[in-house]
């Protein structure tokens, strides 16, 4: 009897969870290459108006950041509506890492926007990266040990 009562509530637990939205990556054979701009497109069209993005970066410990400095350009429709520069920490200052270590590979879920409604619009947002090593004007050129990047709707 318990084994049932058991399997029953992981069974309500597991199909009351959401899926996301949107859930797309892009992988790195050999890092982030300071021209390569990511683009993720989606339409708006969602069940639910409001909706939180995140941005989910996973490397190796071949990155030698603490952080990561990046572009983004969010367009509705072919209109630009929002350019923004985001750093995000990804390491605290006695260099562990802060996102979720699976055997080789940290993640890390990083909030972009939250509570953002939409319409039925086709939405485009860009990402590239602005890395620059301490007291140089030119950005790093490839960002070693990054594996894959992602953009995650929920």
């Amino acid at each position: 009897m318990f084994k049932r009562i058991f399997f029953l509530i992981l069974f309500l637990n597991i199909s009351s969870c959401d899926s996301p939205k949107y859930l797309k990556f892009h992988d790195f054979n050999n890092g982030w290459v300071e021209a390569e701009t990511l683009s993720f497109e989606f339409n708006g069209d969602f069940e639910t108006k409001m909706a939180d993005l995140s941005f989910i970066l996973r490397h190796n410990n071949e990155y030698s950041f603490s952080n990561i400095f990046l572009i983004t350009e969010f367009s509705a429709n072919g209109n630009l509506i929002d350019i923004d520069t985001i750093e995000f920490k990804l390491a605290n200052y006695r260099g562990e890492w802060l996102g979720n270590k699976k055997i080789s590979v940290i993640e890390h879920v990083l909030p972009y926007k939250k509570g953002l409604i939409f319409d039925n619009s086709n939405y485009k947002l860009n990402i590239r990266t602005s890395m620059r090593s301490k007291n140089k004007v030119t950005e790093i050129e490839r960002l070693e040990g990054i594996v894959n990047f992602g953009l995650l709707i929920d």
